[in-house]
């Protein structure tokens, strides 16, 4: 297996002698003044150029040996061309040579049946010269000689040394230390990549590809940030106290994409020593610790929502009682027609109301776990409760829409409890529109999961009020508990589910939430998929 440091080393031996030889032939064609060779001459140099701006830029690393092995093929059958002489024939072996010698198996075997084409066509319709080789010839082919030597001996040089280091002690690579390293490195779930103590990228495996969406191609060789720019003085000191000899295990920190977006992860820094115990190399191991994080969110919630449920349990039975009696003496006394403070009791009555309301929802947020599940379809139960407010969204010109999913879903909960989540939401989304607007439910499958999007329209959610929105009594409406949002929220959670609020949204709100499927069907739907 060639290390990716191997790769770059052995293009960049190739390139160098293929340069020497279009350079050395250069001058010489200018120096002795036979300029027929010049043009094509002049073009390999340009050509040669273009190899050594992409392999600065790590653009194709993998592919540059056989662009450059191509290229020297095309160089010198253009040579050919221009002095039809029998020597430049045997040219044509070193690009087969040098393929064989690398090991592309394709690209050799290609080369060899283009050249034997080649040479059939050259040799039925171009007149071939054996006379002796003018000055230019003679040099420009011991040019090409004694490159194509030099090159063979760097070659095989380079060969035994990787040899020797994936084959020590003539063990098979599969069974060697050095061979269990490289599978480790390749095929681990972790992001791992090595930087040079100047931080240029020297290695970096396939999960660093995809956790950091760069390619090996591109980062080897450069200095990439990979961390958020709020981690800038850490990371400074970081690497002061790596050089020193130090590391760090399981650090927090936020790392940066390709595309600009962040994660949060478990960071692992440990520097390489040689020998002499001299820092030559850093490690990063990097482990991506959203759904972690995210999982320990949703615990801590839950925990927290179960708490004030219990709170509010007690308090709402120690509310209600009392409650009851006053309730019962206000009816009577608005019944009674001799009743001189209607006015105030009448008010009474309607504040009783609310506390009574507020008690209710107090017992729904008190509820632990929803026992009574059975088979739903929620896309159905949406559009009863759409049904249910009909009334109140035509009277507010308000247009709902609901988009179904590819197939029919069913989940296993309780019907009830989903139903007062998809009230809460209209109904807010209701109170956002000051006049005519729209309130849109899409869905989708995706991961075993029913993804419900809740857009509409309204004046949406100021930015300093997204982190409260889900905190108990947090309200923006007048005359509101602040309930509406954590009962929901439980709900979903005793569901399975999860519910966030887009902060991204262009235009009013967008809340997702998403629910475990129990089953799905592909036979076509009896309802419609808007409404």
């Amino acid at each position: 297996m060639k290390t990716d440091q191997f790769i770059l080393t052995q293009t960049k031996y190739l390139l160098h002698f293929f340069s020497f030889i279009v350079l050395a032939q250069l001058l010489l064609t200018v120096s002795l003044k036979h300029y027929e060779y010049l043009s094509i001459i002049a073009v390999g140099a340009v050509i040669t150029g273009c190899l050594h701006y992409m392999l600065s830029r790590n653009f194709m690393l993998t592919f540059l040996i056989p662009i450059i092995i191509s290229t020297s093929h095309f160089y010198l059958i253009s040579l050919f061309l221009i002095d039809h002489k029998l020597i430049f024939i045997y040219f044509l072996l070193l690009p087969i040579i040098l393929a064989v010698l690398f090991k592309h198996t394709v690209l050799s075997l290609s080369l060899l049946l283009i050249t034997t084409i080649e040479c059939i066509v050259l040799f039925r319709n171009v007149q071939l010269s054996v006379q002796p080789m003018n000055n230019a010839s003679l040099l420009i082919f011991i040019t090409v000689i004694i490159g194509m030597l030099v090159l063979l001996l760097i070659t095989f040089k380079m060969r035994s040394t990787e040899l020797s280091i994936l084959f020590k002690d003539q063990l098979p690579e599969s069974t060697s230390t050095s061979g269990y390293l490289d599978l480790f490195f390749e095929h681990t779930q972790d992001a791992i990549a090595v930087f040079s103590i100047d931080q240029k990228v020297l290695a970096v495996n396939p999960a660093f590809e995809e956790l950091y969406q760069w390619k090996k191609a591109e980062c080897l060789g450069k200095r990439i940030q990979l961390y958020h720019p709020s981690e800038e003085e850490n990371v400074v000191h970081r690497i002061q106290f790596l050089l020193e000899g130090r590391h760090f295990k399981n650090l927090r920190t936020k790392e940066i994409r390709k595309d600009g977006t962040m994660f949060e992860a478990a960071t692992t820094l440990a520097p390489i020593l040689d020998k002499n115990n001299n820092v030559i190399a850093i490690s990063v191991i990097v482990r991506d610790m959203t759904e972690r994080i995210q999982a320990e969110r949703i615990k801590m919630e839950a925990i927290k929502l179960n708490a004030i449920g219990e709170m509010a349990a007690s308090v709402a039975h120690e509310v209600r009682n009392p409650m009851t009696s006053i309730n019962g003496f206000v009816q009577m006394m608005n019944n009674d027609p001799s009743n001189p403070y209607r006015a105030f009791t009448e008010i009474m009555e309607n504040e009783i109301k609310r506390i009574n309301l507020i008690a209710n929802e107090f017992l729904i947020l008190s509820k632990p776990n929803i026992k009574e599940r059975k088979q739903l379809d929620v896309e159905h139960l949406i559009m009863e409760v759409i049904s249910h407010l009909e009334h109140e969204i035509i009277s507010n010109d308000i247009n709902c829409n609901i988009y179904l999913a590819e197939y029919q879903t069913t989940i296993i909960g309780n019907e009830e409890s989903l139903k007062q989540v998809f009230i809460n939401l209209i109904r807010n989304a209701i109170d956002a529109h000051t006049n005519k607007g729209s309130i849109t439910f899409i869905n989708t499958i995706s991961n075993d999961t029913l993804r419900i999007t809740v857009k509409d329209t309204g004046a949406g959610f100021h930015q300093e009020t997204f982190d409260q929105l889900f905190t108990p009594f947090f309200t923006t409406k007048d005359g509101a508990a602040g309930l509406g949002l954590v009962i929901s929220k439980k709900i979903i959670l005793d569901h399975d589910g999860t519910i966030e609020i887009n902060e991204r949204a262009k235009q009013g709100a967008e809340i997702i939430i998403t629910l475990p499927i129990s089953s799905f069907s592909k036979q076509d739907y009896t309802y419609p998929t808007t409404r």
